[in-house]
């Protein structure tokens, strides 16, 4: 009471005492915000700036990782390894892969260069176990943690290898490159070395049955001074015959396919499905009674005996020549594939002149350290400001809040 008498007397203005905690309740909106950012500003920019400072200086303890790049040419759609059975590829990838229904050259070339078989082939090839002091397969493991491919919307196949040498890393890259194009060609010159041999037991029994039946019909013109057959007939034997000769051909790529492929392969059951198509069509030419310019042995049930016999003797004939002909260029295709020793895909870009840097990304770090820190320590700073005006607001409540935070406290500490 005196002193606001003094204060009166002597015209001066109230005296109050300045408290941040409340300066900053008396604040109204997005200024009280802004004080109370103001005041904690050492804490909200110096921790951060130190936690960031710190996590680059820890990233130069880690070994930079350098990233080597091999770039491949979309394969043609004559791509060997579209002829590998999907069951084989993987066993190559080591088991557990499914590649896609509608998989695409590329595709499949990408699971080759990444598969295990590769993986070892080059293990073995560049002695990567004595220089990484490892295992075989451990070293076969890192290198496919290590390593992978990667397929293009153009179609174009990227393989990478990461490494912390930077020019090795080149020489890895370039090395299991090679070794997918020796391992695609091994195996499919394998598949075709099965395919001519299969096809050449086959070609052998064709050519003999080629000579019976020319014999036969020699013999059977001699006997019976040369009978001669109408044009309609001898178009439908040669009609049926083609198509019993493609039937067989058929039949005989269909039983090269399932010694490695499965019974699911897409090229099997295409194969099966033409295979019946055929067979049907071969049926209604051979056996249709309705219609005697189709049917093969209705039509020749209104021929004399002689006819008959020469006609038959004549369809083995041209099955046989037909045979033999499909067969003969098959067994030739088989033989050049055989042989062949061409890159099954072409390298657009090698690696060379060191990898890319790829980790650790110190700026990367540095900035998402603080953006980290500054949200963890702005999050503190409100938290206690809003617990400081609780207090103030509701004691109570205050309180209630802290007994909850002592009993986790205690229920932490006596878990541990």
């Amino acid at each position: 009471m005196q002193h606001d008498d003094v204060n009166h007397m002597t015209n001066r203005p109230p005296v109050y005492t300045s408290n941040p905690e409340d300066t900053a309740e008396r604040t109204p909106g997005v200024w009280r915000v802004g004080l109370v950012l103001a005041q904690n500003i050492r804490a909200l920019v110096v921790i951060p700036l130190v936690t960031a400072a710190l996590a680059v200086l820890i990233s130069f303890l880690f070994p930079n990782t350098y990233r080597s790049t091999v770039t491949i040419l979309p394969p043609e759609r004559t791509f060997q390894s579209m002829d590998m059975p999907w069951d084989e590829i993987s066993l190559m990838a080591g088991g557990g892969m499914a590649l896609p229904v509608m998989a695409t050259p590329s595709d499949i070339l990408a699971a080759v260069v990444t598969s295990r078989t590769v993986r070892d082939s080059l293990v073995s090839k560049m002695s990567l176990a004595e220089r990484w002091q490892t295992t075989p397969d451990a070293a076969s493991i890192t290198l496919k943690v290590n390593s992978g491919a990667e397929v293009e919307l153009s179609g174009i196949v990227r393989a990478w290898v990461h490494s912390t040498d930077r020019h090795f890393a080149d020489t890895l890259a370039n090395g299991m490159v090679l070794q997918a194009d020796r391992v695609n060609r091994q195996i499919v010159n394998t598949k075709a070395r099965r395919t001519r041999e299969f096809v050449e037991k086959r070609l052998v029994e064709t050519e003999a049955d080629m000579e019976a039946a020319a014999e036969r019909l020699e013999q059977f013109q001699n006997e019976h001074r040369t009978v001669a057959l109408e044009t309609q007939i001898q178009q439908m034997i040669e009609n049926a015959a083609a198509m019993q000769a493609q039937l067989t051909a058929d039949e005989i790529e269909l039983s090269v396919l399932e010694q490695t492929h499965s019974a699911e392969h897409p090229q099997v059951q295409h194969l099966r499905s033409r295979i019946r198509e055929t067979q049907r069509r071969l049926d209604a030419i051979q056996s249709n009674p309705g219609d005697t310019s189709i049917g093969f042995a209705a039509g020749l049930s209104k021929m004399p005996h002689l006819v008959q016999q020469l006609a038959d003797i004549t369809r083995e004939l041209k099955v046989a020549e037909n045979l033999y002909t499909l067969l003969s260029a098959e067994y030739e295709n088989a033989r050049i594939q055989e042989q062949r020793d061409t890159p099954s895909f072409s390298v657009l870009d090698r690696a060379v002149g060191g990898g890319e840097k790829v980790s650790p990304m110190r700026s990367i770090i540095g900035v998402a350290t603080f953006v980290s820190m500054f949200a963890l320590v702005l999050a503190v700073v409100v938290a206690r400001e809003y617990f400081a005006q609780l207090g103030r607001r509701d004691p109570e409540q205050y309180r209630a809040l802290r007994a909850v935070w002592t009993e986790l406290r205690h229920g932490w500490r006596k878990r541990n």
